[in-house]
């Protein structure tokens, strides 16, 4: 009987042995893949790069290799922008340390041990910006597009704008384009002249809050703009009267590019759009 008993639980002792060595061996944990965003970093896709490590380090909370690797990358980019910055291309610098700042909820979790603060960044932008202020204005006056052309300006401290370089520039910028929008009157482009005259007229308590003195006053910008306001509204009318409605809207359209909110204008440009689309139909 014992002898059976044995046997039996030998033969049930081998059999597990059997079953568990014929058992597929545990899987290794899987690592996360860093390699798509190692190459976004890798071409300067600052944001792509961003976008693959936080997706990364939110499918593993906790993992300490992958905060790692996050930080080394955000050091990187920093070091890239710098890079810029000291090769004085502040245009890359200024993209570079934004898209640092805006995204400094992602590395929350690390950003105590990066070697830079919050605060660098926002003084790097600021200093990317002084320099591009007055560049990016004289882009926006060689393009024709004289809207943006106080833009750069409009974004700086009012400390700022007053010191003397930023101040200079601002005035140069203002006198030059007072003298486009003289000069495209004088040639009858209504529509540029405009433009010139509305930003001027926009934008001239910012140089009266920075104490700047202009060879013109914001009353000779508004007769400007309304000198360009009666011209094309006459022409658009001519040209409604005899029947070129497509040329009506057009002139019109070009009117309420520097007088957005000329409802009268506005609702001419709809009366004859309307009346345009019916007479297609027939």
């Amino acid at each position: 009987m014992r002898s059976g008993l044995f046997k039996a639980l030998l033969i049930a002792a081998l059999g597990g042995l059997v079953l568990f060595s014929c058992a597929p061996p545990k899987k290794p944990g899987f690592r996360p893949d860093m390699t798509q965003a190692q190459k976004r970093l890798a071409v300067g896709d600052f944001q792509g790069a961003m976008d693959s490590y936080a997706a990364i380090a939110e499918s593993y909370p906790g993992d300490k290799s992958v905060m790692k690797e996050f930080a080394r990358a955000i050091e990187k980019m920093k070091a890239r922008a710098d890079g810029w910055f000291e090769e004085r291309d502040f245009a890359a610098a200024e993209k570079a340390y934004s898209l640092l700042l805006a995204n400094l909820y992602r590395f929350a979790g690390f950003e105590k041990s990066l070697p830079f603060a919050p605060e660098f960044l926002s003084r790097r932008v600021l200093e990317c910006q002084e320099r591009l202020s007055e560049r990016r204005a004289r882009q926006s006056l060689a393009e024709g597009d004289y809207l943006k052309a106080l833009d750069g300006f409009k974004g700086l401290p009012q400390e700022v704008l007053r010191s003397p370089a930023q101040s200079a520039a601002l005035r140069r910028i203002m006198e030059e384009l007072k003298g486009l929008a003289e000069r495209a009157l004088a040639r009858k482009d209504f529509v540029a002249a405009g433009k010139g005259y509305a930003v001027l007229w926009r934008e001239y308590p910012m140089a009266q809050q920075v104490g700047l003195s202009l060879s013109f006053s914001r009353n000779d910008v508004d007769e400007g703009i309304k000198n360009c306001r009666t011209q094309l509204t006459r022409e658009g009318l001519d040209q409604y009267r005899k029947g070129n409605l497509k040329e009506a809207i057009v002139i019109w359209q070009g009117l309420l590019q520097f007088d957005p909110d000329n409802a009268e204008i506005q609702k001419a440009v709809d009366t004859a759009t309307e009346q345009l689309r019916k007479l297609q139909k027939r």
